[in-house]
């Protein structure tokens, strides 16, 4: 029986052909799912008006809305190594496109705060499902890259929904924001299922059939001779573990687990806390409203820019990338409150982006590489969901310090502090992931 070695294949492989049709498409995905998760925040300003309610309530609405991200993650996660990451982002993607198109319908904040949790789930089991599909493709020396490259589409899909949100809430109202979205995901969805592969390594380390794995191979590695019906598909850097809750704390995952929940969790505090309450935050201060819905656009487009500016430096320097952003980021967030040009708080608003997003596009990438192919979809699932906990804080944090009359500088230098320990835990991370290598050499 004749032995082809896919992870050789997969080392070998240049950004063309298969990978890079696989990036585009994972990149659209996540692109819908980004837009979708804001369109809330945009829809908004204009739903307070409308609905003749608080700003502060809809605190709730974000949320909840994350809260149902949590459990996707988590549950799709898991699911994700079990079922196989395409089928769970597919049926992922159809369930938040029709619940988003639903929310154009609602009537009410709770309607929209139940349809929003509903959403959020789909949403939530597509991100760690893509990650681990990308991730498992991708060569070691270039998987933050690529991973970073897939991703940024979740920056561009939120950036978008600000440019489509001035563009179209005076013509077509808000209902629109969430029409264009779940007709969107829907559609990719459905396209999905001839144009999304699993991913190899998932296939043959669950003993699927051998002439779904030699479909791929063919594609990967132009001119490779699998035509031998007895050949033999092997993964040989991969342990074969069960995707169960425990197994993210064994065989050397005991404290590395831990602490990058507490880094998503914090992170993700400080990212949905900009990302939501931006757009209203600037809407109060001087700025006329269009003016305030490009200004806070620049925070997801500096962490676009920067994401992709600083992938190599992930695949090379890992965690101390993390560190660098959280110490650029605290003097950032604090003068996104200080009275200044509109053309300097889009300078202000782009850099809190860069550090804040870039910061969360490098997380991906690490946890991507921290599990194993078997466990990959779950920890990044559970760093993700666990993180959620984060996006809720951040969210209705905003309106819980408008509820107290906070000066806008105050709020933002009160929020400014999650960066001094995401400084601190990365550097703690850092350290266990050189202690454990040394250990496992010696």
């Amino acid at each position: 029986m004749n032995t082809l070695d896919v992870t050789s294949l997969i080392e070998r492989q240049k950004l063309r052909g298969f990978s890079l049709r696989l990036i585009a498409w994972c990149f659209l995905i996540v692109l819908i799912d980004g837009y979708d998760q804001v369109a809330a925040a945009y829809a908004a300003p204009t739903l307070i008006r409308a609905w003749h309610v608080d700003a502060a309530r809809f605190g709730h609405v974000f949320g909840v809305g994350l809260f149902g991200v949590l459990v996707g993650s988590l549950l799709l996660g898991f699911i994700g190594d079990r079922a196989g990451r395409r089928i769970t982002i597919i049926y992922g993607s159809l369930w938040f496109g029709i619940l988003t198109y639903a929310c154009s319908y609602a009537a009410t904040l709770d309607q929209l705060t139940v349809l929003r949790f509903f959403a959020g789930i789909g949403m939530g089991g597509v991100v760690p499902n893509t990650v681990a599909l990308v991730s498992e493709y991708a060569p070691k020396a270039r998987r933050a890259t690529w991973i970073t490259l897939m991703f940024s589409g979740f920056s561009i899909g939120a950036g978008g929904g600000g440019a489509i949100a001035s563009w179209l809430l005076p013509r077509f109202g808000w209902p629109v924001l969430f029409e264009v979205g779940g007709i969107a995901a829907v559609a990719v969805a459905l396209a999905s299922f001839r144009l999304l592969p699993e991913s190899i390594r998932f296939l043959i380390l669950n003993g699927r059939p051998a002439r779904d794995v030699s479909r791929i191979v063919r594609q990967i590695g132009r001119g490779v001779d699998d035509s031998d019906a007895s050949v033999r598909y092997v993964i040989d850097d991969e342990k074969r573990v069960r995707a169960t809750p425990l197994a993210l704390f064994g065989d050397g995952l005991a404290r590395v687990t831990p602490l990058l929940w507490l880094l998503f969790v914090l992170n993700s505090l400080a990212l949905h806390f900009l990302q939501n309450w931006l757009p209203i935050l600037f809407s109060m201060s001087a700025l006329p409203a269009a003016q305030a819905a490009k200004a806070a656009m620049m925070f997801p487009v500096g962490g676009t820019v920067g994401a992709l500016a600083l992938s190599r430096c992930v695949d090379r320097y890992g965690i101390a990338v993390i560190l660098l952003l959280a110490m650029l980021g605290l003097p950032v967030c604090i003068a996104l409150g200080m009275p200044m040009p509109a053309l300097w708080l889009y300078g202000a608003a782009f850099m809190s982006g860069v550090c804040v997003i870039g910061c969360q596009f490098a997380l991906y990438a690490v946890a991507g590489m921290l599990y194993p192919t078997m466990l990959r979809s779950a920890g990044v699932g559970s760093a993700i969901g666990v993180g959620k906990l984060g996006s809720v804080a951040g969210s209705v944090l905003g309106g819980v310090l408008l509820s107290m009359h906070l000066p806008i500088d105050r709020l933002f230098m009160n929020v400014s502090g999650v960066f001094v320990f995401i400084a601190l835990l990365s550097v703690w991370l850092g350290w266990n992931r050189r202690r454990e290598a040394s250990q496992s050499i010696a």
